[in-house]
């Protein structure tokens, strides 16, 4: 059995009519392996665009790339397992990118360990793969047989215990930002309501702190010029926050927005955009712009989305 990373990355052309048998046989073996563990597919094919692109077409709608589904969150760490054998021999299997639990590994990176990924979606439900051409085109029968070999003795399905992570408990006084340079590396769930506060803005503060570095050095949980300049940056990093996406305020459709720390239209406007983004999400977006619309207002519905959107990469 080899191991050994690949390297180079083929993005896709334009949509082609279904899942490949490469991607077919890789999710029939999951599926066979993983099943008792809460294993299943979260699906193959599906004719799209990549985030914050309307030309760009996803690996989904070539059939290259397949969502191992993950049912039961307790069990992450089997499928952390998993994801890091699908590294370590993905010359051999073809892989050139997995996405999960807020890490991907890219053939075309330059180096070949996992990155940080700040994308919308964590990827802690299931694990993102892409395949290259020459597997996607292998038969269902070759790619079980592959994948078999190289990782049937290597993957143990088996629990492997690592260390937890502090979780805040709970909103009490002593658990509120208070301008600490020491940053929680977690927050507790937030209730669903609307608001957009302090607590709201110490978790995104631990988002931000954890996926982008940022500026911003303090948990205070006041939404200021070097918390909303790191919003800013995970926005673009998504695609959004570039250009003005229509002609509104007087200014014209494709006019550079400005990155000056300054929440208004254009950032709001930005940031509903990024949560209505479904892709990975299964269509339940954070932002449902076919109930409302991009106002660039900060009110109850862009509130509940943004606390939806925390919770998910909580």
């Amino acid at each position: 059995m080899s191991m050994a990373i690949h390297r180079g990355y083929a993005g896709a052309k334009t949509c082609t009519t279904g899942p490949t048998t490469g991607a077919k046989g890789a999710m029939a073996w999951f599926l066979a392996k993983y099943k008792e563990q809460g294993g299943r597919n979260s699906g193959i094919y599906n004719c799209r665009p990549v985030r914050g692109s309307t030309k760009t077409t996803s690996l989904h709608g070539e059939g290259r790339a397949f969502d191992l589904g993950l049912r039961w969150y307790d069990k992450i760490e089997v499928f952390q397992e998993l994801a890091e054998q699908l590294r370590l021999n993905s010359k051999e299997l073809g892989i050139q990118c997995i996405v999960f639990n807020r890490k991907i590994f890219s053939g075309g990176y330059q180096h070949t360990g996992w990155y940080t990924y700040t994308g919308v979606n964590s990827h802690t439900d299931h694990l993102h793969v892409e395949f290259s051409w020459s597997a996607a085109n292998r038969s269902i029968e070759d790619t079980v047989a592959l994948w078999e070999k190289e990782l049937g003795g290597k993957v143990t399905g088996e629990t492997v215990p690592v260390a937890s992570r502090p979780k805040v408990k709970d909103q009490s006084r002593t658990n509120t930002p208070n301008g600490s340079t020491n940053f929680p590396d977690n927050y507790a769930d937030l209730t669903v309501n609307g608001n957009f506060k302090s607590w709201e803005i110490g978790a995104l503060q631990i988002l931000l702190k954890n996926v982008v570095g940022g500026v911003n050095g303090r948990w205070d949980g006041e939404f200021k010029k070097l918390t909303i300049t790191d919003t800013m940056t995970l926005m673009q990093r998504n695609g959004y926050y570039l250009k003005a996406p229509f002609a509104a305020r007087g200014a014209k459709k494709g006019t550079p927005v400005a990155k000056d720390g300054v929440t208004g239209f254009w950032f709001w406007v930005e940031f509903q955009r990024m949560l209505a983004d479904d892709l990975g999400h299964r269509g339940n977006v954070y932002y449902d712009t076919r109930k409302w619309r991009l106002d660039g207002k900060p009110e109850r519905e862009t509130g509940k989305a943004i606390q939806r959107w925390l919770n998910d990469n909580n």
